[in-house]
């Protein structure tokens, strides 16, 4: 079984945010690149998707950040871990990042929670990158649309079970055992349940076990905040071309998200690929057609 490793980034700063939650900020790849900017979805790391944005290196100014409270971001309150804080932070990132590596065209990578994030950030702030890239948007229809069934039952039972969820380890091993036993992350490349345990768990220096950066707490407050939010129809009103990458909705095992991009797709005809064969995780499955598409979407702008 390979290891796969992050590499050490070029730069990095922590910035605060409005209510003093932390958010470490790193540069990885090539920056005279196109720059890209990457979030991850609820209860996972950014470090984690390395097998995707790996792969991106060479040609792109890479910027990473966690959302609050995963990753490798400090501790914050589990009252403000909520999709409207994301939102605020995404923000304050986005000007951080430019106050510390510069003004350039930026292209924003997200996916799942970063994903809608990303839609209701633009909502509210107007044009702030110069392209977005939605990665299986974790996006709930508002009632009476295509899809708000499937999705809101969905992200209601991940609410319910994450609030539950194990949150202590003797070691990063014992997740990454879990993470390989599930037929739903079967799909994922050699190596990459244990980098995801590693990248998602903290360990206790006084005890020596190991828990997660994300609360259960946390994860759940965001999956709840998220049902409760219905934006998907305001797609067409984004400031910037965008583009929604989505995972097979064909397959026996399809999730809510890859659905709910199909069906948006057909109301709205904006730039949509779903990958064949891959869940909600698509960016660690088959992280080479997810550069594929994102490359065919980027190459379109002079940025």
């Amino acid at each position: 079984m390979p290891t796969l490793t992050v590499p050490r980034p070029a730069a990095s700063f922590d910035v605060t945010m409005h209510d003093g939650a932390v958010i470490r900020v790193r540069r990885h790849g090539n920056p005279e690149g196109l720059r890209l900017v990457l979030c991850h979805g609820n209860g996972f790391a950014i470090d984690a998707y390395v097998p995707f944005w790996g792969r991106l290196l060479e040609r792109f100014d890479i910027v990473l950040y966690d959302q609050r409270n995963h990753g490798q971001n400090p501790r914050h309150t589990v009252e403000a871990h909520d999709l409207p804080n994301f939102v605020r932070d995404m923000e304050t990132v986005f000007h951080a990042i430019r106050r510390e590596f510069g003004e350039r065209p930026a292209v924003g990578v997200f996916h799942s929670i970063s994903g809608v994030t990303s839609l209701w950030h633009a909502l509210e702030y107007g044009k702030r990158w110069d392209a977005l890239v939605m990665v299986d948007p974790a996006l709930i229809p508002a009632p009476g649309l295509p899809a708000h069934e499937v999705a809101h039952k969905f992200e209601t039972m991940l609410a319910h079970w994450s609030k539950g969820r194990k949150d202590d380890f003797a070691d990063p091993a014992e997740l990454a055992a879990h993470f390989a036993k599930s037929k739903s992350l079967r799909r994922w490349v050699p190596g990459a349940h244990e980098l995801m345990a590693r990248s998602i768990l903290r360990q206790d220096e006084k005890t020596g076990r190991w828990h997660l950066c994300c609360p259960p707490a946390g994860e759940s407050r965001v999956y709840t905040t998220n049902y409760q939010t219905h934006i998907s129809h305001r797609f067409a009103e984004l400031p910037m071309p965008a583009k929604v990458i989505g995972a097979d909705p064909d397959q026996p095992d399809a999730q809510a998200p890859g659905k709910v991009a199909r069906a948006m797709h057909a109301q709205f005809g904006h730039p949509y690929e779903a990958i064949p064969d891959t869940s909600h995780m698509l960016l660690i499955e088959k992280p080479a057609e997810c550069e594929r598409a994102l490359l065919e979407f980027v190459e379109k702008f002079k940025l």
